[in-house]
């Protein structure tokens, strides 16, 4: 189950809290913050998520769309079960800064037995981002031990 800690700083929105965050990738990218009812995942632009014209990486940018399909489909799902990837496509639609509080905001669209298909939508304020659509899959694979 995900959980999240009720550690926040000063410039992180209300209803926010931070994702306690399982895996080392994750960890090394960003401190990722959930929304406490909303299907939200967020995050505060560093510099270290930059490019080199000085704009968020577009690796970054699908990093935190497909972390947030992942977040949201465990927290809906209410499985210990992750789910797993099989296609995630994205179109850039205006570029993020430093600085920017960047909200995915996740719609599953149908869960069938075998696929989850899900939509995500990457905005800083009311600005649209990155949109994103993905099909996932639960691991069929052991879990690690938490």
């Amino acid at each position: 189950m995900t959980t999240i800690s009720s550690e926040v700083s000063a410039d992180v929105p209300a209803g926010f809290s931070l994702l306690e965050q399982r895996s080392d990738f994750l960890r090394v990218c960003a401190e990722v913050y959930v929304h406490e009812i909303r299907p939200i995942l967020a995050v505060r632009v560093q510099a270290h998520h930059l490019n080199y014209v000085r704009i968020a990486h577009g690796g970054f940018l699908a990093t935190i769309a497909d972390t947030a399909f992942g977040v949201m489909l465990r927290r809906l799902s209410k499985s210990e079960v992750p789910a797993i990837t099989i296609n995630l496509n994205v179109d850039y639609l205006n570029a993020v800064h430093e600085g920017d509080w960047l909200e995915a905001h996740v719609e599953i669209l149908k869960t069938g037995r075998h696929f989850t298909h899900a939509n995500c939508l990457l905005k800083v304020g009311e600005r649209l981002a990155l949109r994103a659509g993905g099909i996932f899959t639960p691991w069929k694979g052991p879990l690690p031990c938490t």
